[in-house]
């Protein structure tokens, strides 16, 4: 292809002044061009080339693909961006000196001769041509200005590029994103080859790649870098313009995004605009559900799955420089964009801790923060302070608490490496009943599993989720499972029997409904990864046929006296002043409290001797603590229980001499 010149550019306007300058009838008005003489027209066609710029033009003209009538265009739209000369030597050749940038008239009297008429110029123009379609050129202006009259800018990305600057910074926003090569291997090599082959054929058909790391995985298959675009701007000409400029400049594949985002009523249009491009379309979608906007036309549809446990083990391995991974791997399932995140926190803690390679906690810590959830909005975050020891609740659920923790520490371990996932047809989440009072332990056994685990955990209130009206219950679950996607947190659903009551009966259409709505909870469960918690203060109200669906029950009985005297030991802290007349014994065997009641007790207990003269916890104040927690619950307490301390309530003496 014959190359282009700013040189030849330069003739070209120094002809056309001359043309002006001598054929003036009055060539002494000083008012012509306003303030630029014919003189001074002449001096400047005599200035500076941009020839320096020649081998920068031609490059670009090779990457858009342009032949040599549009190559010569572009010269012209594209001299003022390298010398303010050509601005004045434009405005005087239009006769109006704030006409500094070239208009398609002005563009076809430059380039007319040598066979080309000013309309052949003008067809470079077109909105289907090159240089419109790519987004190099844009025409300015509004209605009112002639078509042919328009003011015409080079994209500012263009113009950097011929101005010898970086080609991936836009002086102005932009809606696109740049996907760079994958800062680790993302994996998924039967994925990626097959991408790479359906890429390699021709199609029209719209090619899909679903799962986590979509957009890496696609620039792997690609072997190059790739600018993304959001499918909702797929109709936005100046979007799309800047899109196609991008890939055209830098060889980035353009990619689609966003297919989650679309609502059902916006589906058929998507469908159309897609219909309607002449280029082949690839979308990038972070779920197989998440594709099904695009359900009404054929597809090439890959799946990718989730980073393997092996392939997440080797990536935190390799970014954070330690050996000991595989416990951060199982537990949290993160993308490998986020584990590449997630790395970075962990060498930024550990550095300002003064250490040279993160530790557990350091990568705990990396993967909490990388886990993306919106879930703060739409759940109250539980904090995670208690262990094991705190937790007082029989020997047997303990264990069966010990074997949940186990299991979502060592599920990937089993289920992929032992290849359990292939004999055992179960889903790789947890979905788990924990049954008892109020204050007998479950939401503390629900944070001491977190605190082991270093997972994050949000409650959800069901009875403010459920609604009376149709179908808005499924779409508060819809938000609240979609916020908790990608967050590999446990979600603790408190008031569960405000949804699973017993309904095997049908009576009406709001029980039908409501049939309806505790299947869609149940198939949300399943496909969520983590663990998922519905606690219920009574589990004779849970239907049978919907424990049977659950992975662990677990029911937490009312504590026994033996119990309640651990835990008043361990809510009455050490450091707290306790007097001499303290009787757990008593406490734990005439008071029938759940833990959460006993812990109220205590609290109580201690605002009231801090406001006393005495300074130390006494029976006295813890008595009276009972009583107003038995009073709160709608409890009388025996009055023998009282005479026992009358002398310590009423008179606020030592012990009593029956005791």
């Amino acid at each position: 292809m014959a190359e282009i010149s700013f040189g030849f550019i330069d003739r070209r306007v120094m002809a056309a002044v001359e043309r002006v300058a001598g054929s003036d009838p009055d060539p002494g008005d000083p008012f012509r061009g306003l303030y630029i003489s014919d003189e001074v027209a002449l001096r400047l066609t005599q200035g500076d080339s941009v020839s320096d710029a020649d081998a920068r033009l031609n490059h670009v003209v090779a990457q858009l693909g342009l032949d040599l009538l549009e190559a010569a265009v572009l010269a012209v739209c594209a001299a003022t961006e390298l010398n303010p000369r050509y601005g004045r030597l434009y405005a005087y050749l239009q006769d109006d000196v704030t006409r500094k940038l070239p208009s398609p008239r002005l563009v076809g009297q430059l380039l007319e001769g040598e066979g080309l008429s000013p309309a052949d110029v003008m067809g470079a123009f077109d909105t289907t041509g090159r240089l419109r379609h790519l987004g190099a050129l844009k025409l300015l202006g509004d209605a009112q200005t002639p078509l042919a009259e328009r003011p015409v800018k080079v994209a500012d990305r263009l113009a950097a590029v011929l101005l010898g600057g970086r080609m991936d910074e836009s002086p102005s926003p932009t809606r696109l994103r740049m996907v760079n090569h994958p800062v680790h291997d993302p994996g998924r090599t039967q994925a990626v080859e097959t991408m790479a082959a359906l890429l390699a054929r021709p199609s029209t058909l719209p090619v899909v790649l679903a799962g986590p790391d979509a957009d890496t995985l696609i620039a792997k298959a690609y072997g190059r870098q790739l600018v993304a675009v959001h499918v909702k701007d797929l109709s936005d000409r100046d979007v799309m313009a800047e899109a196609a400029l991008v890939s055209a400049l830098e060889d980035r594949p353009v990619i689609f995004e966003g297919l989650e985002d679309i609502e059902p009523a916006d589906r058929g249009r998507l469908l159309r605009v897609i219909e309607t491009r002449p280029e082949r379309t690839i979308l990038a979608a972070p779920t197989r559900t998440a594709a099904l906007a695009l359900g009404e036309r054929t597809v090439l549809l890959v799946e990718a799955p989730s980073p393997s446990f092996a392939e997440r083990t080797q990536a935190w391995a390799d970014l954070t420089g330690t050996a000991e991974t595989a416990d951060v791997a199982a537990k949290f399932r993160l993308s490998m964009t986020q584990i590449v995140e997630a790395s970075e926190v962990a060498r930024l803690s550990a550095t300002a801790r003064g250490a040279d390679t993160p530790e557990p906690a350091d990568l705990d810590l990396g993967a909490r923060q990388a886990s993306s959830s919106r879930l703060g909005e739409l759940a109250a975050r539980l904090p995670p302070g208690f262990k094991w020891e705190d937790l007082v609740v029989p020997e047997r659920q303990k264990e069966l608490l010990q074997s949940i923790s186990a299991y979502l520490r060592h599920r990937d371990r089993v289920l992929s490496d032992w290849g359990y996932e292939k004999t055992v047809a179960r889903t790789q989440g947890l979905k788990v009943l924990f049954a008892g009072e109020s204050g007998t332990g479950k939401t503390m056994a629900a944070q001491v599993m977190a605190a082991e685990l270093g997972l994050e955990i949000f409650r959800v209130d069901l009875a403010t989720t459920v609604s009376k009206y149709i179908g808005e219950t499924e779409k508060n679950l819809d938000r609240i499972f979609g916020a908790a996607e990608g967050s590999n947190a446990i979600l603790f659903f408190d008031e569960a029997d405000a949804l699973f009551g017993k309904r095997s009966e049908v009576g009406d259409s709001h029980d039908r409904y409501a049939n309806i709505e505790v299947a869609y909870l149940l198939q949300k469960m399943e496909g969520y990864p983590g663990a998922v918690i519905l606690a219920t203060n009574f589990r004779r109200n849970i239907d049978d046929a919907f424990v049977r669906r659950l992975d662990f029950v677990i029911d937490f009985p009312f504590p026994e006296p033996e119990d309640r005297k651990r835990i008043w030991e361990r809510v009455l802290p050490d450091e707290a002043p306790r007097a001499d007349d303290v009787d757990l014994d008593f406490l734990s065997e005439k008071f029938k409290l759940s833990g959460g009641a006993i812990r109220n007790c205590s609290l109580a207990a201690a605002f009231q001797a801090a406001d006393d003269d005495t300074g130390a916890i006494s029976m006295r104040h813890l008595v009276r603590a009972v009583a107003q927690e038995y009073g709160k619950q709608g409890r009388l307490t025996l009055e023998a229980d009282f005479e026992r301390f009358h002398d310590v309530i009423r008179v606020g003496g030592g012990r009593s001499n029956g005791h």
